[in-house]
């Protein structure tokens, strides 16, 4: 009897062993340390398992930004992450950054997480006032592997300065020490509307400012990046030293995942995710939630395919999808 009751209780243990393994684990990738995604998209991944641990287990991994996650999400290491639009396009086509790979077509979009800008910041006390006032100067374009980092060059080459500049590749925590050291010049990453937690710690005691693009300047990034839309940011009041709007460039960032994720898995994040109460609660600990939609206007001209999970979530919640591509499997 007492043989029966162990095979028993050691056949309900593989039993139960079996059922956690069924369920479907996914990894979501974020961002460096210091930066904005790394704590978004962290605290996005604890959301999730806590609404949804019983079925789904998400493992939040950092990355090096938005041209890593494209890479990874389309190769399969990632499952599901935030992209550039700049980047996307260059994967889905193989061009770009992405020549290399080829056509990296095995992700889909399932969310528009927001419109985002450029920032290029100084110390206040810092000589520099315009683009070409950093002739000769050190510019941290951030880490190789952002779409920060192609987005900073992009900009320096619209503006007539790249081959003026000596560049950095330091990360946000790293470039932001470096900037109130006086060791680089300039700081450019991704940024507004919301706040790079590294910059905006280092203004409290070293007040920092943003460099603004002429209209020209500004006029000739977009030409040579069609991605790219004019904004201005405002003045930004936990930036300490920030007191005048800054001429900038704007662009879409997208949610994406691996075309292996399953409809359940991309529809449960989204009604996790995109409620209005777990939105207030996760824009409370990371802004960057604040404006997750279902707005792929910009997907018609590129080709680029909805998840028809995401398709059929966000056509159910008011957002027209006509005309976007809707992947077909």
């Amino acid at each position: 009897m007492k043989l029966v009751t162990t095979l028993i209780a050691a056949a309900s243990v593989v039993a139960l062993s079996t059922a956690v393994q069924a369920d479907e684990s996914y990894r979501i990738g974020g961002g460096p340390a210091g930066g904005g995604w790394h704590p978004s998209v962290s605290a996005g991944a604890q959301m999730l398992n806590s609404e949804l641990g019983d079925k789904f287990k998400f493992n939040y991994s950092p990355s090096n930004g938005s041209v890593d996650n494209v890479r990874r999400t389309a190769y399969g290491k990632f499952d599901t992450a935030w992209g550039h639009v700049g980047q996307v396009f260059q994967a889905w086509n193989g061009v770009g950054l992405f020549k290399e790979d080829g056509k990296l077509q095995d992700f889909r979009i399932i969310a528009n997480v927001r419109k985002q800008s450029q920032i290029v910041a100084v110390l206040a006390d810092s000589p520099i006032k315009t683009y070409s006032d950093m002739k000769g100067k050190i510019v941290n374009l951030l880490n190789k592997g952002s779409g920060s980092n192609v987005n900073c060059r992009n900009i320096m080459e619209g503006a007539g300065i790249i081959g003026d500049i000596e560049t950095r590749n330091l990360g946000f925590s790293d470039s932001a020490r470096a900037l109130g050291d006086r060791q680089i010049d300039v700081f450019c990453s991704a940024g507004a509307p919301f706040l790079i937690p590294a910059l905006t710690q280092l203004s409290i005691t070293k007040p920092v400012r943003y460099i603004s693009l002429t209209a020209e300047e500004q006029a000739k990034v977009i030409e040579k990046s069609p991605f790219y839309a004019a904004v201005t940011i405002p003045v930004q009041g936990d930036v300490k030293g920030m007191t005048e709007p800054a001429r900038s460039i704007a662009y879409d960032v997208y949610w994406l995942a691996n075309k292996s994720m399953s409809d359940e898995a991309i529809a449960a994040m989204l009604e996790v995710t995109a409620d209005p109460d777990n939105l207030k609660k996760l824009a409370a600990v990371a802004g960057y939630w604040k404006t997750l939609n279902g707005n792929f206007e910009n997907l018609k001209a590129l080709g680029i395919p909805l998840h028809p999970a995401a398709a059929k979530y966000w056509e159910a919640r008011g957002f027209n999808v006509a005309g976007v591509p809707v992947a077909a499997f």
